[in-house]
């Protein structure tokens, strides 16, 4: 196993480990003052749609493709995420696992392969 196929491990399961002490307060739609986007996101994204099937052009893909992301942006701002109390050996063990996984695959990526270089030369 090369070093950057272990620094892929170590990340996911230190993101594993990280996500495992996250938790979803609340899910919805983001908030401007008091008014909800999801109604005006949802109208562009019902009027986007209707425009691509009566005329498909790259505007109106554009535009159906702008509200998608405009959706999806308003849900992730829309997220409450709350950390679970954790010790300091806990954040320990999740970052360090990162951390290195992170370098290893760093150092792996500037890494030169002396194997492909060496193999024409007798």
């Amino acid at each position: 196993m090369t070093k950057k196929t272990i620094g892929w491990i170590l990340v996911a399961i230190g993101l594993f480990m990280l996500f495992k002490m996250v938790r979803v307060a609340s899910f919805g739609f983001f908030r401007i003052g008091g008014i909800s986007t999801s109604a005006i996101v949802l109208v562009l994204l019902v009027l986007s749609a209707i425009s691509m099937v009566v005329n498909k052009n790259k505007i109106t893909f554009g535009c159906f493709v702008m509200s998608l992301v405009l959706l999806v942006a308003s849900l992730i701002l829309g997220t409450e995420l709350r950390f679970v109390y954790a010790s300091l050996t806990d954040i320990l063990l999740v970052f360090v696992p990162v951390v290195f996984g992170a370098g290893l695959i760093i150092k792996g990526s500037f890494e030169k392969h002396k194997n492909r270089v060496n193999k024409y030369e007798y």
